[in-house]
């Protein structure tokens, strides 16, 4: 079958193909992606948005299709540095080499050290490796939560509260916190906009955070759902270093998987990447954990 290759241009069109490419991912393969729904939102809305590249995105996503037009490939590139992902559609495995060889020759020119990260079941891993990559490390793992069939129980020290974004948490508030978390070193920490609540998988209901008597976050998490194939991927989950090892990082993510049973999701998905990441994710009783690893091409 004959395929074509396309520039990713970003039209709304566009974005809704992939978003949907993305979700079907899932469903078709029983499995998580390295790219899912949610990545490539934050990828739209925050990383390609905060580059001084006007083309960023055509430089740094790529499509594959088949005749009838639909998208069976997907390349791109976080940040456009050397790191890199390919999802590939699972009718399609042959797509593999063409994508990689592509992602080495054409996007990787010039380019000393390309690197990508896959999971063992990835269709992409076996080409990587035929083309000179190799397996570098271990550096994080994915769960999955069976919401439908497993009870969870919420517990929480007194004079704290479960709150979401709809019951008036303060925006600017949980911002800093956030941005004082994942982003320690930023110099505009304290100005950054409250930008999730404008993805497309956004729900204030599940913009979760852990508050004290006065309303301050403390811990936090977001439940970004796909509501069509009943799941979701919990994403930004931190909690401030002042309160750590007292249960507000296991409250708010236990807080978030009872929204989603009364929602419906049977399904919710995690990953965790330092130690004490994956020791709270695996204390909130997964069944299954896939491991993630990074293969890196030198020339």
């Amino acid at each position: 079958m004959k395929t074509v290759q396309e520039k990713y241009t970003d039209t709304p069109e566009n974005f809704n193909n992939v978003h949907a490419f993305l979700r079907k991912m899932v469903t078709l393969t029983g499995k998580l992606q390295t790219w899912e729904f949610v990545r490539f939102e934050f990828w739209e809305r925050y990383e390609a948005a905060k580059s001084t590249d006007p083309n960023f995105m055509e430089k740094n996503a790529r499509l594959w299709k088949n005749e009838a037009g639909e998208i069976i490939g997907l390349f791109i590139s976080e940040s456009g540095g050397s790191f890199f992902s390919l999802i590939v559609h699972p009718d399609d495995p042959q797509l593999a080499g063409e994508m990689v060889e592509w992602a080495r020759k054409v996007w990787g020119e010039g380019k000393k050290k390309l690197n990508t990260d896959c999971y063992p079941y990835g269709l992409e891993v076996q080409a990587l490796l035929d083309q000179g990559f190799v397996q570098d490390s271990h550096i994080g793992n994915t769960r999955r939560y069976d919401l439908a069939h497993t009870d969870y129980t919420l517990k929480l020290e007194e004079g704290y509260y479960i709150r979401c974004m709809a019951e008036g948490i303060d925006e600017r508030a949980k911002s800093n916190l956030i941005e004082q978390i994942f982003s320690p070193d930023d110099v505009n920490v304290g100005n950054s906009d409250y930008w999730r609540k404008d993805l497309k998988s956004y729900r204030a209901e599940l913009d979760l955070s852990v508050v004290d008597d006065k309303g301050r976050p403390v811990a936090f998490c977001f439940g970004f759902v796909d509501q069509d194939n009943g799941l979701a991927v919990i994403e930004t989950i931190g909690t401030h270093p002042d309160y750590w090892q007292r249960g507000f990082g296991k409250a708010v993510v236990t807080a978030c998987f009872l929204r989603l049973k009364e929602q419906g999701v049977t399904t919710a998905y995690i990953t965790g990447f330092s130690a004490e990441a994956n020791a709270l994710y695996q204390s909130l009783q997964p069944v299954e954990m896939v491991p993630l690893h990074s293969y890196v091409y030198e020339h």
